[in-house]
């Protein structure tokens, strides 16, 4: 949950419909909000509707470059905390990126779903401490092989195993 009672919301900017509809499936199945823009264009009229918590943005969008866009979004003091996730880092563009304060790290395409969630939750962290709300981040209190109960949309707990087997519990 965000400061207004929200869950804690993720916007998604990458033009491969697959990619999306994948990373925004697993993101909500972990308890986040997910919102998606397949350009900057679309990106930029998504921040100004609502701020997302965290911006998940791909690298090459085709006519767009974030290499560009994320740069002129901080100069106009709007971009989100950002996680780049692009098949196209190397080390001149990660240099890049690391000049602007609100992109908090990098994760290279192909990925895996765990290392995914530990990059966000990491990034989450980092933006908490400007805003306290550890207790608010799905995942955040992850460990070992316990189950994580919390409570779900319905308003009863909901258990997810290690292996992300998730249980209803009355």
């Amino acid at each position: 949950m965000n400061a207004e009672g929200e869950p804690v919301e993720i916007l998604i900017v990458d033009n491969d419909e697959r990619i999306v509809e994948l990373v925004a499936w697993f993101l909500k199945k972990r308890g986040f909000a997910v919102r998606s823009a397949a350009s900057f264009s679309e990106a930029r009229v998504r921040i100004a509707e609502r701020r997302p918590d965290l911006l998940l943005s791909d690298i090459d969008l085709g006519e767009e470059r974030a290499t560009e866009e994320l740069p002129a979004l901080a100069r106009e003091g709007a971009l989100p905390p950002t996680l780049i996730v692009s098949g196209y880092l190397d080390a001149q563009i990660i240099a890049g990126f690391e000049a602007l304060p609100e992109v908090l790290d990098t994760l290279p395409k192909p990925f895996d779903f765990s290392e995914l969630e530990e990059r966000v939750v990491a990034c989450l962290r980092r933006v908490e401490t400007l805003i306290p709300r550890a207790s608010r981040i799905p995942g955040a209190s992850r460990g070992g092989a316990d189950p994580v109960a919390r409570e779900g949309r319905s308003g009863r707990s909901v258990a997810e195993d290690e292996e992300g087997w998730i249980e209803i519990l009355p």
